[in-house]
């Protein structure tokens, strides 16, 4: 079914492709013929090499006893930001939950937690820098009074950011005090704040991953800026800083059969508004930069798509081995 999953995935991105082509203004192709290759692909070396801040991000999430590889925490970062992506109505969701609970070998409940926590940090400095980007905007078009409020909730958002996974990790941790040893409820709560637990016990550690996800995020913009410019498209990091927002915003909240496509190219071209790009140039420059960029995080995470094959036809060998000794 995961092999289905991801060449459905494929597919679909070779038809969005076409489709997108057909529909491209005369205007707009006129600009993607004079295209410049150079920094595009720039721009994509860039954005490949900002998963290994992604995936050192994830470590940094774990306790140490259960920390990855490097390249395997890349290639799984990779890998589910494509499922993400590809997998519709939001199921890509569910399948990075299943992804983190068989790359990190523990229970649903733990890997459940594992997950809540890289959402709250790759969610929450999302946001921070979107906002951080609508307010340098609108500082730079005048409007004071908005852009101060702004960057006055960026420092608010900080701080919640650093203090809600802590916060949750002792309330998780102050309800398994208050179960009955024993039960499941005790044991599902435990897993629960041992998910957590990095946060409220090692504050160094999950402030590093803060750091890191910033990283991911800033070398992402780069990357972005980079093959907006090889295209012709006259854009600034904080305009694409506040895209970025408010195309995973507009992403979250309206389902689409295309996995993320749609919804996130609409969002990405009213975010490039308020930057000064025409919104038929936007949802051409969003269509361009999330076809490209699924593309790369696909080819980075095929190492842990193959693995995750090969290591599912061996348990089947195996327990076919086993069943024909039982047999016999």
């Amino acid at each position: 079914m995961r092999r289905v999953l991801v060449a459905s995935g494929w597919l679909l991105l070779l038809v969005l492709v076409f489709l997108i082509a057909r529909k491209v203004p005369a205007d707009a192709r006129a600009r993607l013929a004079g295209a410049r290759p150079l920094p595009i692909a720039g721009g994509c070396a860039v954005y490949a090499l900002a998963y290994v801040a992604r995936g050192a991000r994830l470590n940094f999430l774990l306790p140490r006893e259960e920390r990855i590889p490097v390249t395997r925490a890349v290639s799984l970062s990779a890998a589910t930001t494509f499922l993400l992506q590809v997998i519709p109505f939001r199921g890509g969701e569910v399948a990075t939950w299943a992804a983190f609970r068989r790359e990190l070998g523990v229970t649903w409940t733990r890997a459940a937690a594992i997950f809540a926590l890289v959402k709250v940090v790759d969610s929450a400095t999302l946001l921070l820098l979107g906002l951080a980007g609508a307010a340098v905007l609108s500082l730079r078009s005048g409007s004071q009074t908005i852009g101060t409020a702004t960057a006055i909730l960026v420092a608010a958002g900080a701080v919640g950011l650093l203090l809600l996974p802590r916060i949750g990790a002792t309330l998780a941790r102050s309800l398994v005090q208050r179960l009955p040893p024993g039960s499941k409820r005790r044991a599902t709560a435990l897993e629960i704040a041992q998910g957590l637990d990095v946060a409220r016990a090692q504050p160094g550690l999950f402030l590093s991953a803060i750091v890191l996800a910033l990283a991911f995020l800033a070398v992402h913009l780069t990357a972005l800026y980079l093959m907006l410019g090889g295209l012709g498209i006259d854009t600034s990091i904080a305009g694409l800083a506040f895209a970025s927002l408010t195309s995973v915003l507009t992403a979250s909240v309206i389902p689409s059969p295309a996995g993320s496509f749609g919804p996130m190219e609409s969002g990405f071209a009213a975010g490039l508004a308020l930057d000064g790009v025409p919104l038929p140039l936007g949802a051409l420059a969003g269509a361009a930069v999330h076809l490209l960029t699924t593309l790369i995080a696909g080819v980075i995470g095929i190492p842990f798509l193959v693995r995750t094959a090969r290591t599912e036809r061996t348990v089947r060998t195996e327990r076919g081995k086993k069943l024909g000794d039982s047999e016999g």
